[in-house]
């Protein structure tokens, strides 16, 4: 490695108690140690907070910082603010990273020169099962516009926040939406907008470990709606600037209804306008060149027959 520049990274902090000291291992033992570790417990009610106060004792790179309890947004935009390190990157404390990931990261931005880097994950499921996100897609290197297009169709990487490591002055005049689920949505892109030049490696990284109680198992929350809103406007920010990609902003918003769909009871208030805008705007499906075979099942089924469109999600995902 030609420099060895202090990374930051963050981790918010919300009763995750449990999962709390394998997080924390899974970073102290990172094979790149120039690391500034910053945790933020954003009003832990379990001993979360004991478990943070003993890492710091370990660790005289761990940083503690608490706050009441505002919500993942807020101990994010609070941990970037505590940060001195060049670079920046995000490990939610209910996961885990393997002991090379930072290593890989900064050895990839050295290499290519690039201002931001992503990797892949692999995810731990409550039965025991794994699975790796990325199956096929290699290493490579992006500009803006190439990088977006990368991102929304989750091409080897996500819209999440976690698995990418951005230079901390990217953070500049933005700040996680606080008071919003799906927070990422209406960030990662601006960050992906300031740089030139943007690497992916392929490598699993990240280890998103699954619960009982991930916000994707609980019953349907109405703040869930918040994917809605955060895409409409990361999408109408992409097509003012990068037109040539309304085809995949024209899908991530069907998507985003998807989603809601495939979660909501049809008895809901907001049902009838998921589906509305669905049949409204099926051309966003019908006729995109890149939709897959799996979309335009799913739209069909979302317009035709909403309750068989939300069976076959859950017998897809089982």
């Amino acid at each position: 490695m030609k420099t060895t520049p202090l990374v930051s990274i963050i981790v918010p902090i919300y009763n995750t108690a449990e999962y709390l000291p394998a997080c924390l291992d899974s970073i102290i033992n990172q094979t790149y140690q120039n690391l500034e570790i910053i945790l933020i417990d954003d009003g832990s009610t379990d001993n979360s907070r004991e478990i943070a106060n003993n890492y710091t004792k370990k660790d005289p790179r761990i940083k503690l910082v608490h706050q009441k309890n505002q919500g993942l947004s807020a101990a994010r935009n609070t941990g970037i603010k505590n940060t001195t390190g060049q670079y920046i990157t995000f490990v939610d404390s209910d996961d885990k990273i393997e002991s090379q990931m930072i290593e890989n990261m900064l050895n990839a931005i050295q290499k290519t020169n690039a201002n931001i880097v992503c990797c892949s994950f692999k995810e731990i499921f409550p039965n025991g099962k794994q699975s790796g996100f990325n199956q096929k897609y290699p290493e490579k290197i992006y500009n803006t516009e190439s990088a977006l297009e990368a991102m929304l169709l989750e091409h080897g990487f996500m819209l999440s926040a976690t698995m990418k490591l951005f230079p901390s002055d990217y953070f500049n005049g933005i700040k996680f939406p606080t008071g919003k689920l799906h927070e990422d949505i209406g960030t990662t892109y601006k960050l992906i907008m300031k740089a030139p030049k943007i690497t992916f490696i392929p490598n699993q990284d990240y280890i998103y470990v699954h619960h009982e109680d991930s916000i994707t198992n609980k019953s349907f929350d109405i703040r869930k709606l918040d994917i809605i809103e955060l895409t409409d406007k990361m999408c109408d920010d992409i097509d003012t600037k990068y037109p040539d990609l309304k085809n995949v902003t024209n899908e991530r918003r069907m998507r985003a209804r998807f989603s809601i769909l495939r979660q909501i009871p049809l008895s809901h208030p907001k049902t009838k306008e998921m589906i509305n805008y669905i049949k409204t705007n099926r051309t966003y499906i019908a006729n995109n060149p890149i939709s897959t075979k799996t979309d335009r099942l799913a739209l069909r089924l979302a317009i035709i027959n909403p309750r068989l469109f939300q069976y076959a999600y859950k017998i897809f995902k089982s």
